[in-house]
């Protein structure tokens, strides 16, 4: 009988939602982290309970072809990465079409999945975390999210953000890591960028000195201070700008999106405006669309020349209000940007179309309630975690069909799963 610290031959059968290789020995299921499907392994039980356990590699016998040698597979932001992107696209849908099987008990047909093939240095929004350092050190969480593993460069984040890297850890800044603890990056596609330093109060060691080293960079916007209040987020509900604007310009379908270091954006454009390209292909000219969980409202913007009206909900305050300025400025009479949660307001509102673009969490239940009340001619599920996404259709399907499934993959070399569903009214 397996133990703890044993250590046993095996070869994986197949790879989890979760990048897991999975082994089946003695009667058990063994997750192993960083295992593809058929490789043979020496594996270091790590844990068990009744029905599983979990091990490592002590020894890869056989690899596959499909093993990808690359730095940074200790990041626990990089859980994929010594998958080569070709199977990575290959498992999303396989995964995606499984989830669908074992929630529903419905074998559906899944697209390929979508993306733009740039696997690397894809991200516009990055956070650092800020090391136990006299010296500033960015670092980010190794596998098991226990210590913080230095970093001057990032193969997720775009180019900017890592000019941006590499220029900060040589100029070697005197800082107080107990007052200074993080750095968010926000880029745009004309590789702009817009600095964010977290700290617990507005003053500290060395932050003058950053902010001039900072804009010694070429296509620095805006650099702010955000006062980190609540130890359970990376971001306070205070920023103040040190240099230039809060703001960022991003254009999306010829038109340009302003973002600040609060405001809830997607973090691979030319990805996402593939799925949003979907959605538009799907809706004719002049109906009215509900946008819920709009944030900005990227989604509510890109469909808005084609639209008689646009209903864009959000609860995010920042989001909220960045939506009303991009309105403003752009003149769209036909768009409403409500700030409220969506659930609560969904049921006031008609509309022809219905987007939704969840937290991970995905719909509540009040609010599929209320849009079963509705008649849309479509539902687009736009969703970053499968699980929730195939729980709230299998809810939805009384009286909504699934037409198209899209996986997406927005974040290469990472487990995280995102999805479009078009639904059709039955």
């Amino acid at each position: 009988m397996l133990t703890v610290g044993d250590v046993f031959f095996g070869r994986s059968v197949d790879i989890d939602y979760q990048g897991q290789g999975i082994v089946k020995h003695e009667g058990y299921v063994v997750f192993v982290r960083g295992m593809l499907d058929n490789e043979e392994a020496k594996i270091k039980i790590t844990h068990l309970n009744k029905r599983f356990g979990q091990g490592e590699i002590t020894e890869l016998i056989k690899s596959s072809p499909d093993r990808v040698n690359i730095e940074m597979q200790d990041l626990g932001s990089c859980d994929m990465i010594h998958v080569s992107p070709e199977k990575q696209l290959l498992w999303q849908q396989r995964i995606t079409k499984e989830t669908f099987k074992k929630i529903m008990d419905l074998d559906v047909d899944v697209h390929p999945t979508l993306t733009d093939n740039k696997s690397e240095f894809y991200r516009n929004k990055s956070v650092f975390h800020v090391m136990d350092t006299p010296f500033l050190t960015l670092g980010l969480y190794n596998k098991e999210s226990t210590e913080l593993i230095p970093v001057d460069q990032f193969i997720l984040s775009d180019l900017k953000t890592n000019e941006m890297l590499k220029h900060l850890a040589a100029k070697r800044v005197l800082i107080n890591p107990r007052v200074f603890k993080h750095m968010v990056f926000r880029t745009n596609l004309n590789q702009e960028i817009l600095v964010t330093l977290v700290a617990t109060k507005e003053l500290f060691l060395g932050r003058e000195n950053l902010v001039e080293y900072i804009k010694q960079m070429h296509n620095v916007v805006g650099i702010t201070i955000n006062i980190n209040d609540q130890p359970n987020r990376i971001l306070g509900n205070l920023s103040l700008v040190l240099y230039g604007d809060n703001l960022i310009v991003e254009p999306i379908n010829d038109i340009d999106l302003m973002i600040n270091d609060q405001s809830f954006f997607q973090i691979n454009l030319p990805v996402i405006e593939k799925a949003y390209a979907l959605i538009k292909k799907e809706i004719p000219d002049n109906q009215t669309i509900i946008d819920a969980y709009s944030g900005v409202g990227s989604i509510g913007f890109y469909l808005a020349k084609k639209a008689k009206k646009v209903i864009m909900i959000e609860s995010n305050d920042e989001s909220s209000t960045m939506a009303k300025l991009i309105k403003e400025k752009l003149g769209f009479e036909q768009i409403e940007v409500i700030d409220d949660r969506a659930e609560k307001v969904i049921q006031h509102f008609d509309g022809d179309y219905l987007i939704v673009d969840p937290p991970r969490n995905g719909l509540m239940e009040s609010f599929i309630q209320s849009v079963l009340k509705q008649s849309y001619k479509k539902i687009f599920y736009l969703s970053c975690d499968v699980k929730t996404l195939v729980r709230d259709i299998s809810l939805l399907s009384s009286q909504y069909e699934i037409k198209d499934i899209y996986p997406i993959r927005m974040f290469f070399h990472t487990t995280s799963l995102e999805t479009l569903v078009i639904l059709n009214h039955k």
